[in-house]
């Protein structure tokens, strides 16, 4: 068995890549799935808002109003979250390279850092977290003090956790602190 001229990757090697290359598209049902989860995000989204356009004028008082609103806010921020994984999942794993994208393609999409991704996510997952402590404020006698402790140490974790992102992103660009 002769071993491979050094430069020439062998026959095993290729096969591998090869492999691994194409099995990339193993992922589609995956982002499929996501896509498929905002169109049920969608239905609730317009159920939500017929639902609180429904009510009579009298019964929405300013802090249902709030709340229903709170709930809009709140789905599309998932929904924005669910089509950013989607995405730039699909641009990093399954999409030719940024620059052999077909024109109908949004030109941001291949523009995506990793560091802007997390900093998109964190924002929009703080800002759920957020939006849910909000609304058990404003519902707070339905709620334990129990649950509200959690859920404000739950949105501070993702703070912390998002400003340890940020300021490892930035240190990774600037060693040297600058």
């Amino acid at each position: 068995m002769n071993p491979d001229p050094p430069g020439v990757p062998s026959r095993r090697v290729h096969l591998i890549e090869s492999l691994l290359i194409r099995g990339r598209w193993l992922l589609l049902p995956f982002y499929v799935g996501l896509l498929l989860s905002v169109i049920w995000l969608l239905v609730v989204f317009v159920i939500t808002l017929v639902g609180g356009i429904a009510l009579p004028f009298s019964e929405m008082g300013p802090a249902r109003l709030l709340l229903w609103i709170l709930r809009l806010v709140e789905l599309t921020l998932v929904a924005n979250l669910v089509v950013i994984v989607a995405l730039s999942s699909f641009e990093s794993f399954i999409a030719p390279r940024a620059d052999t994208l077909p024109r109908s393609w949004p030109a941001w999409l291949g523009q995506w850092d990793d560091a802007s991704l997390k900093l998109k996510l964190f924002a929009s997952i703080m800002s759920i977290a957020a939006i849910e402590l909000l609304e058990m404020d404003l519902k707070i006698d339905r709620f334990p003090s129990r649950d509200i402790l959690w859920s404000l140490l739950i949105l501070l974790t993702f703070v912390f956790a998002g400003l340890g992102v940020g300021w490892m992103d930035r240190r990774h660009r600037h060693p040297s602190g600058s």
